[in-house]
């Protein structure tokens, strides 16, 4: 049996051809594609967060006084601060901070949007919506930078 000739053998310092695994463009797309997967499902599960807890009341409360309250209750407000805030911890803890405040305050900021859009007769609904937008950025910052720090260090063995 013949060996093969050296130069059909690729050396381990030898480039990768372009466009195989382990090339930095390929890996960088893959990054890129993942970082916006992981956009998408923080995301989706924000939204649902904000279904499950806020969108599905719409009905405000009539005070003996006559004034109308609501439509949320306080649980309901505080059901969704705390998923969002689990959400936001497990993004920190992930090492996607940006990610995971860009994702989950924006989809949970730009439902409540859409929601007062639709369901107001004063036209105010925009007042809140800059009254919120920096606590919502603000609270999922906080926690997903938090959660960052508590992040364990990586594995230095192979």
């Amino acid at each position: 049996m013949s060996a093969a000739p050296a130069s059909a053998v690729p050396s381990p310092a030898a480039p990768a051809a372009p466009g195989t695994p382990g090339t930095p463009a390929l890996s960088r797309w893959r990054r890129l594609a993942a970082a916006g997967l992981y956009a998408a499902l923080l995301s989706a599960l924000a939204l649902a967060n904000w279904l499950a807890w806020l969108g599905w009341d719409r009905e405000r409360d009539i005070q003996p006084d006559g004034s109308a309250t609501g439509p949320y209750e306080p649980w309901q407000v505080i059901g969704l601060g705390l998923v969002l805030a689990a959400l936001s911890a497990r993004a920190g803890r992930r090492g996607r901070p940006v990610i995971g405040t860009l994702a989950l305050a924006g989809t949970t900021w730009l439902a409540w949007c859409v929601n007062a859009f639709l369901s107001d007769d004063s036209g105010l609904w925009g007042v809140g919506a800059l009254m919120l937008l920096p606590v919502v950025f603000a609270g999922v910052a906080l926690v997903t930078a938090l959660a960052a720090t508590t992040r364990p260090a990586p594995d230095p063995s192979p």
